[in-house]
């Protein structure tokens, strides 16, 4: 997740629209654990920080 986030911070038009379009990103061994509701996406944008559900990004 630091990798999509760099990459999303080295192009200045990406991190505009992660402002204004919610992005987020799980590990695969979170979703397959706890599943796609669970507390395990982490935003791309600059709101990022402790994980949250889908639906909170």
């Amino acid at each position: 997740m630091a990798d999509l986030r760099l990459a999303a911070e080295e192009n200045p038009a990406v991190a505009e629209m992660l402002d204004a379009v919610p992005a987020g990103a799980a590990r695969i061994e979170d979703l397959v654990q706890r599943g796609p509701s669970a507390p395990v996406w982490h935003s791309l944008g600059s709101r990022g920080g402790r994980g949250c559900g889908w639906t909170e990004l």
